[in-house]
């Protein structure tokens, strides 16, 4: 395949990616206090968000944001059970210490518990920090993928990322020490910038674009296809060596045997095959090739630890996807509960006609009395006065239900009032306390475990690059 044919299959791999990128940002949206943002039909067909729903006749969408609580909880107990672990030992400690991965692992299953996506790359290169193996992690917004299926993603066939650059980053990668190629680069990109597909501003609702970066940036689009090159398998029993070669090498084991068999000795045992090789191509959103590289790591793997929860199916479904519906109902019960109580202690106010004061409007009446201490001049008639009606507030179970639904939250996240580490009934003994939070641990115990397992895998990467 050329160039142009890559990016157009890369293009389509993130394409196909749009509606968990949608799913992405709601979810993203409910963890970090935007919860009224979901589309919504008024009485009369429009279409609305739901906080703007809410919002009529003067009420306040309410939230109480427990998503956030939950997250933090699920990321907490795993920062403190790896705290008790034995720290990584030799090289792999030096490359610890200087990606910060604690840090870094924890953005990581923060963004895998809202999206069920956790995507690290794993590479060697010169940096502020130093030179040697960095570890970045990838938003699912850049990152894409080929249709896979199996839960360790081993069948991917093409894989890449979005990568935005400034202008001097990108010639210190791709034209060191060569004036020429960095002035080519430059006129490149400016003439993609006239075309419109260089720089843009913020899509709609932050979603990005494929070909275009943020103002100021280069879009450079790194694609790692999985290719099948041939090989020959080499015996050799002289030598008691085992070796694979390129197919090029061909002509030269071929006259290695040649000389073998006049000297009589035995001659190297060949065999044709194909090997897997991950080949990385970085384009420009035109379709020009930036560079183009074989992996290095061990095995010939791409430089992406890649973990999609559950992938039943082929689907990715978060923690924070399965608590949303409580998070709304919980949200809904907070701002009727507000909403009765307001009205109770405000009620109604019954104001004759014949008692409004000369040159007032309606509209002013109705302004003062909203106002606490509000004073509101009217004419005295005889009999008749301005009155207002308040009804008291009964039990319609509103409380019960919201203490239902938060119930509900926990049952449904998995994440107990004992894993967030609330205070307990000084009845409750310390065993039964630990014994609350070993149970309640195996609620997420799945998800930290799948999460633990792209750590190793992360780590692979790392030892080998």
């Amino acid at each position: 395949m050329n160039n142009q044919e890559i990016l157009a299959l890369a293009r389509e791999c993130w394409e196909a990616m749009a509606p968990a990128r949608a799913a992405r940002r709601r979810h993203t949206r409910f963890t970090y206090g935007d919860q009224w943002g979901d589309p919504a039909t008024d009485h009369r067909g429009r279409r609305v968000t739901e906080g703007a729903l809410a919002a009529v006749g003067g009420r306040q969408p309410l939230s109480n944001n427990l998503i956030r609580t939950l997250v933090k909880s699920v990321v907490g107990r795993y920062r403190l059970e790896r705290s008790e672990e034995a720290p990584p030992a030799g090289a792999l400690a030096e490359r610890y210490a200087r990606n910060r991965l604690d840090e870094l692992d924890a953005r990581a299953l923060e963004e895998f518990l809202i999206s069920g996506m956790a995507v690290q790359r794993v590479g060697v290169e010169t940096r502020p920090g130093g030179a040697g193996a960095w570890v970045d992690n990838i938003a699912p917004d850049h990152f894409f993928i080929s249709r896979v299926r199996d839960p360790r993603v081993t069948d991917a066939e093409l894989v890449g990322c979005l990568r935005d650059m400034s202008i001097r980053e990108l010639a210190a990668r791709f034209a060191p020490g060569d004036p020429e190629r960095a002035a080519r680069l430059r006129e490149l990109y400016g003439a993609l910038d006239g075309a419109g597909s260089l720089f843009e501003s913020a899509g709609r609702e932050g979603a990005v674009s494929f070909s275009r970066a943020p103002r100021g940036f280069c879009r450079v689009v790194e694609v790692w296809t999985l290719e099948y090159r041939p090989t020959l398998r080499c015996h050799d029993p002289l030598e008691a060596l085992y070796r694979e070669l390129p197919a090029s090498e061909a002509p030269r084991v071929e006259a290695e045997n040649r000389r073998r068999r006049d000297e009589g000795v035995p001659e190297v045992d060949v065999r044709a095959d194909c090997s897997p090789v991950w080949r990385c191509r970085w384009l420009a959103p035109d379709g020009t090739l930036l560079r183009a590289e074989d992996s290095r790591l061990p095995g010939g793997a791409h430089p992406f630890a890649v973990k999609l929860y559950p992938l039943i199916d082929g689907e990715v479904h978060s923690l924070v996807e399965d608590v949303i519906d409580q998070q709304k109902h919980v949200n809904r019960l907070i701002t009727l509960m507000d909403n009765m109580m307001g009205a109770a202690a405000k009620g109604v106010l019954l104001f004759p006609t014949r008692c409004k004061a000369d040159g007032m409007k309606w509209e002013d009446i109705t302004d003062r009395w909203a106002l606490p201490g509000g004073v509101i001049p009217y004419n005295a008639v005889p009999g008749v006065e301005p009155r207002q009606v308040v009804t008291p507030l009964g039990n319609t179970g509103a409380a019960e239900m919201l203490q239902t639904q938060i119930r509900l939250f926990e049952d449904v996240s998995g994440v107990s009032s004992a894993l967030m580490g609330k205070s307990v009934s000084a009845a409750v003994g310390a065993e039964r306390y630990e014994s609350e939070v070993r149970n309640a641990s195996v609620a997420i115990n799945d998800l930290l475990s799948t999460f633990r397992d792209f750590i190793a895998l992360r780590d692979k990467l790392l030892a080998g690059a």
